[in-house]
């Protein structure tokens, strides 16, 4: 993620579950997606999973964002 300092992706994945977790599924998410780009053509359910991952992907980087900014604030 380009708005995230390694620096601060180290020291957060270290101390905090939350930030973890998302960050896995993030991961996971990407990959999947990237598995069904390498495919020609999508069937329905698999462009139904497209839109899932697309919106899990989404929803956690909102909230890795939102972890960054509160811990800048703390500090």
């Amino acid at each position: 993620m380009d708005f995230l300092r390694p620096d601060v992706q180290e020291k957060l994945m270290k101390e905090h579950f939350e930030f973890r977790k998302l960050m896995e599924e993030h991961r996971a998410a990407d990959e999947r997606l990237g598995r069904l780009r390498t495919k020609s053509r999508l069937s329905a359910q698999e462009s139904l999973e497209e839109v899932e991952l697309k919106k899990i992907k989404l929803r956690a980087k909102e909230r890795i964002y939102h972890i960054i900014q509160e811990v800048s604030r703390d500090q």
